[in-house]
């Protein structure tokens, strides 16, 4: 596999006056991204040992079908499983790092790119249109 050229931490807003998370996730490009990357099960127990538990549950949940823990492990193991091969995260680190990226930027002006914010490998924010070589946006719409 290779290595993800930047993250993405897709936003929703469709239930919500405010912006909540959708997910964190790694791309390679617009159009190419790696899912189901390991064989780590999602553990609702370990999950309610972060001390970010509760503001996860406010900033993080389900306004579709309204069943937060299945969208926590179907984030888990489609996306996170992908971020924790690059990062070496744990779930709990999966989830406490988007949180906190969520948590840095949701107050400020952002040039967001549909709902979309963009990340770096180091997590530093970075435009969504930042493919200078092609000049096309780095995300296209907001997947599942």
């Amino acid at each position: 596999m290779k290595l993800y050229a930047y993250y993405c931490l897709a936003l929703q807003n469709w239930c919500s006056i405010d912006y909540k998370i959708h997910g964190l996730w790694p791309d390679y490009d617009a159009t190419s991204y790696p899912s189901y990357c390991g064989e780590t099960p999602f553990s609702l127990e370990e999950l309610k040992k972060s001390p970010k538990y509760e503001s996860m549950l406010d900033n993080w949940y389900d306004c579709t079908f309204n069943d937060t823990i299945a969208l926590y492990e179907h984030e888990w193991l489609k996306h996170g499983t992908c971020v924790s091969i690059q990062t070496g995260f744990s779930q709990n680190e999966y989830f406490e790092k988007a949180l906190e990226l969520f948590e840095q930027y949701k107050n400020k002006d952002l040039n967001i790119n549909g709902e979309t914010m963009c990340f770096d490998l180091d997590f530093n924010m970075i435009d969504c249109k930042l493919n200078v070589t092609t000049n096309n946006d780095l995300v296209a719409p907001t997947r599942i």
